[in-house]
């Protein structure tokens, strides 16, 4: 633990080993599910800013001919959107614009920039503030108002190609949802929820369309728990009742993904070695996966957590509508290695019936790309959903703390 080294000397150095370092590479997802993207002889690029990671893909008479991704860089300074948030109010956000747009250049040098004629870009609201340098300070407290919802089109960033932007529903439901409906076309009884750090749903009832954004955290991401990690090389990805697991890649185990938690989660408590509260039974700090893996107690109170906000939200955001969704679409990485039966047992999901949409974020731009003249039906539909603060209403309380049980 090098924070806690204290040096002898005016110098010293750190060695930091490999093990210990993010990976650079691992299952970002690339892929939706759509109708055909709009025909253009041009050829342009598509990009999905998310809180994690950064994809590309470079489209051409409608066909996807490259694909790049890697993680946002802006991760060094915090996993999440609040703490951007106050690193760019306290005099880092040219620091934040500068490490996104170098990841942003990074994957644009490896699907190639030559010939492109245009660049669309989704996200959430944070990342498109600070995609475009523009300071999130006030998404950060009551009332959560965003500066800016729609961005102008800019052609300074990369090369003079004009740069494009799936504008933002508010300050926690951005264009990365946006960018959904214009891909998924919801029907009264329909929701659609894209599962990340921040849980954005939008759900569309006769009486009109409704949003709200639970903050999950990025415990699934394998943030702040001690075998955690991203969807990489050597992550175990899904447990399996027998006590198999297995890993990305087919590689020697080095830690647990998200979908992986989800499963460890479900098959032990349904084998009554995980409480309802999340405590083991016989009682015991920890539970041994694999050489020097193990879930400890508290790593299991922070995954409760996560998955009671992405609860609380479904349930609280259904009951203010008067009646549950008949039918839900995740989006996300996350979403699309999920074992949805698992989720469901867990508490995480309400039992409904699911599609598996990909990333629709992407899917959203990569419209746009193609088809600039769609703008004006995205700036619509951004004032389409009535958001609706979960904290106001009087059963989230409830809510949560129901989720935060193993049924």
């Amino acid at each position: 633990l090098a924070c806690r080294t204290v040096l002898v000397s005016e110098q010293g150095e750190v060695e930091i080993p490999e093990a210990s370092r993010a990976q650079g590479s691992g299952q970002i997802l690339a892929e939706w599910e759509a109708d055909q993207l709009p025909q253009t002889r041009q050829t342009v690029i598509a990009i999905d800013i998310g809180t994690t990671t950064l994809v590309a893909v470079k489209i051409k008479d409608g066909h996807v001919i490259g694909k790049a991704s890697c993680y946002n860089p802006q991760s060094q300074l915090g996993d999440n959107v609040i703490t951007r948030i106050q690193h760019a109010s306290q005099g880092k956000l040219d620091t934040l614009n500068q490490m996104v747009l170098r990841g942003i250049e990074g994957l644009l040098d490896e699907v190639g920039l030559d010939g492109v004629d245009r660049i669309a870009v989704a996200g959430n609201t944070v990342m498109c503030c600070l995609f475009h340098n523009i300071n999130p300070e006030s998404i950060g407290s009551i009332p959560f108002t965003p500066p800016m919802r729609v961005f102008p089109a800019r052609n300074d960033l990369f090369g003079g190609v004009t740069v494009l932007t799936v504008p933002c529903i508010s300050g926690y439901v951005g264009g990365d949802l946006t960018a959904g409906m214009a891909i998924v076309d919801l029907q009264p009884g329909e929701m659609l929820i894209d599962i990340g750090t921040n849980c954005e749903i939008i759900y569309a009832t006769k009486a009109g369309f409704f949003c709200t954004a639970a903050a999950a955290g990025p415990a699934f991401e394998g943030a702040g728990l001690s075998c955690g990690l991203r969807a990489s090389d050597g992550a175990i990805d899904h447990f399996f009742p027998d006590g198999n697991f297995s890993t990305i890649g087919h590689l020697l185990p080095t830690g647990i993904c998200g979908s992986g938690f989800v499963d460890f989660l479900a098959v032990q408590h349904a084998q009554g070695r995980i409480s309802e509260v999340g405590r083991y039974e016989p009682k015991s700090q920890s539970f041994p996966i694999a050489d020097g893996i193990a879930m400890y107690e508290y790593d299991i109170e922070q995954l409760l957590k996560a998955k009671a906000a992405v609860w609380a939200g479904i349930k609280t955001l259904e009951n203010h509508c008067g009646k549950p969704a008949r039918k839900i679409y995740l989006a996300g990485g996350f979403a699309q290695y999920l074992d949805l039966k698992n989720a469901v047992s867990i508490c995480m999901l309400p039992e409904r019936e699911y599609e598996i949409v990909g990333n629709t974020s992407l899917a959203g731009a990569a419209k746009l790309a193609c088809d600039p003249d769609c703008m004006a039906e995205l700036v619509r539909l951004i004032d389409v959903p009535v958001e609706i603060q979960l904290n106001t209403l009087p059963d989230f309380e409830d809510n949560y703390i129901d989720g935060l049980l193993l049924p």
